[in-house]
């Protein structure tokens, strides 16, 4: 067998995309046992074919086989560029007028002040760390290190963030935050590294035979202004083609931009030496569709079943361009990288949150260490322009090398934190999320039992469940209360900071005074006299019903009959008015839904 292996039987490129899709289906369900995001499962399941694959088939370095399987995988690069525009197109939604209107300049703020001390910390560690190694470079060679490398920490990975925060169907201020800032964070990194290379190449800190006179400023231009123009049209473009066209054509045409324009930014950057950024473009594009596009969410709800696939590609081909070994390679300056990123972020992000006016995530800065995709694009580019053997090698192991350790520990992280804050649903934490008429029974059973009522065998009765699920499954507990002296404006301000309609009113001991609704502050908006005069209390409905926690789903359904109401508040229980959390009637619907399939 080995023989046959090492005869240069080297798969193409749809087997080696194949195997990588099997790998991280099984790593997928291996970290859903484990109780981790499945985007860990997905990354190091690519990892694992990496390293497992050209020891089958005896690839060594340098050999033919070793040229061909790198050919085998060039052709997959399309569909990362796909994947990894459609995450930036759905985070680009964060910019929508009146969200930014509301809590942009505060996650502007966040995203600025985690940026900077992470870029900081980065700098300081790092610099020290090259001085202390020995290394025979020169100062100024390690200054423009530290600087390059500090300005990529800035980044947050935007595919590992989306994807675990919608695998536990996260929802709230929290979950909002962090792909707000996770959108700024990374402009800034995308805007602010092109500047800095530039600057360095300039001023001589960094040769490069690639970037030289005007093809310095050309470079400057396109990757900034020119990428930020080129995504509003594109923008512009889809939405007029979403107004005018079914969803399926459009989404055709989305997909269309958004594999040329990957491939075409590596096409301009290998034949021409500089092109515009593919990252800024598709955010902006991203951007302008959410403020123009006529009913946009019908082009989201569609991506939202045809992007999974791509996600899960998306992760183990990224899986399979790192290396473990990388790890080894780290050293004390790849070490003081990964510590002065984790502590930036952390110390930065906090800062942020008070400079900002305070809230409800002192901890954002757990959601916010995801780094792989954007930073590894960086490494590409440092690559392909920076002539110092030492400093570029130093650079590209330093990422790689970093990367493994943060797309392990940022989801995990990320996770801790959706959930501590309250907001995943009990039902998502549990092992099988999908509820069934037979919980209890094996999945073979119940497969089984199918079989066997196409057959006709057997009775078609299902075995029932003796623990019906209960509102405390799929509430979520980080709700924003209004309390009752709460003046007008301080109403309309938290109505605007947030996604709902209805928002409950708390008295001084946080029990449930009414619920007050958009439509409620309808009269008072353009009469300031009425306005100065009014609180929460007299803006509420104290009539608006509430469930209990320990209230089956079955009867919440007809609360929320004959009412306009997208959630319920839940109280503690019949001799308790303490509201606990909220639950909606979509995620109501789903699981009723589900449980009958």
């Amino acid at each position: 067998m080995q023989q046959v292996l090492t005869l240069g039987v080297v798969p193409g490129t749809g087997l080696l995309f194949g195997l990588l899709l099997v790998a991280a289906i099984v790593g997928g369900y291996a970290a859903h046992t484990l109780r981790v995001p499945r985007v860990i499962g997905y990354l190091l399941a690519g990892v694992a074919v990496g390293a497992i694959l050209p020891v089958l088939l005896g690839v060594e370095d340098g050999s033919s086989q070793a040229v061909a399987l790198a050919d085998a995988y060039k052709p997959l690069q399309a569909i990362k560029d796909l994947a990894l525009g459609l995450v930036l197109f759905m985070i680009g939604r964060v910019f929508e007028s009146r969200h930014m209107k509301a809590v942009g300049w505060r996650m502007f703020r966040i995203g600025v002040a985690g940026g900077v001390v992470t870029l900081i910390f980065v700098f300081v560690g790092v610099f020290a760390a090259v001085l202390v190694s020995g290394a025979s470079v020169s100062v100024g060679t390690a200054a423009t290190l530290a600087l390059l490398l500090g300005v990529a920490a800035t980044a947050t990975a935007p595919a590992a963030t989306l994807v675990t925060l919608r695998e536990y169907e996260a929802k709230g201020t929290v979950a909002q935050s962090v792909l707000g800032v996770t959108g700024f964070a990374d402009v800034l990194c995308i805007v602010g590294f092109q500047v800095f290379f530039l600057l360095m190449v300039l001023v001589g800190g960094v040769h490069s035979e690639t970037l030289t006179g005007s093809g310095v400023w050309l470079g400057l231009l396109l990757g900034s202004v020119g990428s930020v123009l080129l995504g509003i049209g594109l923008g512009f473009a889809v939405s007029v083609a979403h107004a005018k066209l079914p969803v399926a054509e459009t989404l055709l045409i989305l997909v269309t931009t958004l594999i040329i324009l990957g491939q075409g930014q590596r096409w301009l950057l290998e034949h021409v030496g500089f092109s515009y950024s593919y990252l800024l473009t598709v955010l902006c594009l991203g951007a302008v569709f959410t403020n123009i596009a006529l009913d946009p969410e019908r082009l989201e709800s569609a991506l939202q079943m045809v992007a999974p696939p791509l996600f899960v590609g998306f992760f183990a081909l990224a899986g399979y361009q790192l290396h473990l070994e990388d790890l080894w390679h780290l050293g004390g300056i790849g070490i003081m990288y990964v510590v002065c990123r984790a502590a930036g972020k952390l110390v930065g992000t906090w800062l942020g949150v008070k400079w900002s006016g305070g809230g409800s995530e002192p901890r954002l800065g757990l959601g916010l260490l995801c780094q792989a995709s954007l930073v590894v694009g960086l490494a590409d580019f440092v690559a392909a322009h920076w002539q110092d053997q030492w400093a570029q090698q130093t650079f590209v192991t330093t990422i790689l090398g970093s990367a493994v350790v943060f797309e392990v520990c940022g989801p995990i992280l990320l996770k801790r934190l959706v959930v501590a804050c309250g907001e995943v649903k009990a039902v998502t934490l549990m092992r099988r999320s999908t509820p069934t008429s037979g919980a209890g029974q094996s999945i073979m059973a119940l497969t089984a039992q199918a079989l066997m009522r196409v057959l006709g065998i057997g009775s078609a009765k299902g075995s029932g469940t003796d623990e019906p699920l209960q509102v405390r499954h799929l509430m979520r507990t980080n709700v924003k209360c209004i309390p009752v002296s709460a003046k007008f404006d301080e109403v309309l301000r938290v109505m605007e900071q947030s996604s709902f309609d209805h928002f409950p009113v708390v008295d001084d001991d946080g029990a449930l005074v009414g619920v007050i609704h958009y439509s409620d502050l309808r009269n008072f908006i353009y009469d300031p006299v009425l306005a100065d005069l009014v609180t929460a209390q007299d803006l509420c409905n104290p009539d608006a019903p509430a469930v209990y926690v320990d209230t089956p789903l079955e009867k919440v359904l007809g609360v929320f009959e004959g009412r306009d109401m997208g959630w319920l508040p839940v109280v503690a229980g019949p001799d308790s008015r303490q509201v606990v959390g909220i639950i909606e009637q979509r995620d109501l619907l789903n699981s009723l839904h589900r449980s009958r399939v």
